[in-house]
């Protein structure tokens, strides 16, 4: 491997998309090889499976010549969050960012693995953005590729190696708009100065005007809620100039990060630890590998003076078969395990639906509405959709729409709900806010 190679691996909501881009120590990085290989959703796999199956496909494909590999997630899979921290001492910024992230991340901080990057550090109240992801879908990724005998020195998103791409590829001096249409989702970069802001669409690449409406939404709330200024470009990402079409994310993952985010879970940084110490381990095993062999040589001397030999022998063949007799019923243990341990596999790829269909909300809902509780719909004994109670402000509300119907038409229009999404509960407006219930259902699901 050449120490000036990297391979970057982008893995979307279609495929693995993989280049081996050359570092330049000067300049903008060069990507030398490329290549996509689609997930195959047919096969009953749980989501890891696939995604090893589909990168060994790709690299015995390209056979590229580089173990270390740097990796993003797909958009649509993390949260993020813009906040600006209140004034405290250089020595409390660590903390106080922790502390925003347990009150503004909306998973058990547990459940997460989470970073932040600063914008501007020597700021007195500087602004962080926060991203988060699911545990549970990290360390199935980091198993996936490390099946495959890579290297992870770093995990990022794909909004924010589209940032380091922008920053890389285009003139940043006035405040930009990177788009970055997928076959599922649509990724909007907002580049202004040093800050940047994104946000992932759940609208395919080719749906060309809801995306239009969709960045004009985007662009309002950005400016409206995040202070931000209005972009004066707008850039596709599939025209950046010396970058292959499809490939901004693998070329942005091997820029100058603009944008830090490395989302290693814990499990990785334990292997990493592991890795530096082996070394040692091998000095020990060595000195291990000299005992043992002294202790073999005496041994064979005993065997070749002993009259003994051959009965010592049969008794150790006897012991053999004994243990072999108790290896049956384990065996047959271990089976049923692996057994269970499928249908545990299954039951923990149907948890990443929840985390999808939490997002999709999280996207559709406007501003001044919030989701304040959900539960189940379970008509027997399945889940066929999900009640949810919202929040919404009435200063927020348009006075010739009726909001809470355009939530439920938003909500039947996304590709993850059905037409049966319905209003369940519509009591009377109070004061500044009202509260309804919506039954939303799933599209492969009817009530």
């Amino acid at each position: 491997m050449k120490a000036d190679r990297i391979l970057t691996l982008d893995i979307g909501a279609d495929g693995i998309r993989m280049a081996v881009v050359a570092d330049a120590a000067t300049g903008a990085p060069r990507m030398l090889d490329s290549g996509f290989a689609a997930f195959d959703h047919s096969l009953s796999l749980p989501k890891e499976a696939i995604t090893a199956m589909t990168l060994k496909q790709l690299l015995d494909e390209k056979k590229p010549a580089v173990k270390n590999a740097v990796l993003s997630i797909e958009g649509q899979a993390v949260f993020s969050r813009l906040v600006r921290l209140p004034m405290v001492g250089k020595d409390q910024v660590e903390k106080t960012i922790r502390h925003e992230a347990v009150q503004n991340i909306p998973f058990p901080i547990d459940e997460v693995v989470w970073d932040a990057h600063v914008f501007d550090p020597e700021s007195a109240e500087p602004e962080v953005l926060l991203v988060a992801v699911k545990a549970e879908l990290i360390e199935g990724l980091v198993d996936a590729v490390r099946a495959n005998g890579l290297v992870i020195d770093r995990i990022s998103v794909a909004p924010a190696a589209l940032a380091n791409a922008a920053h890389t590829f285009c003139d940043t001096a006035e405040p930009l708009l990177l788009v970055d249409r997928g076959p599922v989702s649509t990724n909007l970069v907002f580049i202004d100065g040093r800050r940047v802001f994104f946000r992932s669409l759940p609208v395919a690449g080719d749906d060309a005007g809801r995306r239009r409406r969709e960045i004009e939404r985007s662009i309002s709330f950005y400016t409206g809620q995040q202070g931000g200024q209005a972009p004066r470009q707008q850039v596709d990402s599939a025209e950046l100039d010396g970058v292959e079409s499809g490939y901004a994310v693998c070329m942005g993952l091997a820029c100058s990060p603009a944008v830090e985010i490395d989302l290693i879970p814990p499990s990785l940084s334990r292997a990493r630890n592991v890795q530096q110490r082996q070394p040692l381990w091998f000095a020990c095993i060595g000195l291990l590998i000299v005992l043992l062999a002294v202790w073999v040589v005496n041994l064979d001397a005993r065997i070749r003076h002993t009259a003994s030999a051959l009965e010592q022998t049969e008794q150790q063949a006897e012991m053999l078969e004994q243990w072999e007799e108790q290896l049956v019923p384990i065996e047959k243990r271990i089976e049923a395990l692996n057994r269970q341990a499928g249908l545990y596999a299954r039951l923990l790829n149907e948890r990443y639906r929840w985390a999808d269909v939490l997002n999709e909300l999280n996207a559709v809902l406007p501003d001044g509405m919030f989701l304040l509780n959900s539960e189940p719909i379970r008509p027997m004994d399945r889940v066929a959709g999900i009640r949810i109670a919202v929040l919404s402000y009435l200063d927020k509300e348009a006075e010739d729409a009726d909001a809470v119907k355009q939530l439920r038409d938003a909500l039947r229009a996304s590709p993850l709900f059905s037409a049966q999404t319905k209003v369940f509960s519509r009591p009377s407006k109070k004061e500044f806010a009202r509260e309804f219930v919506l039954d939303v259902y799933f599209a492969e699901e009817q009530p």
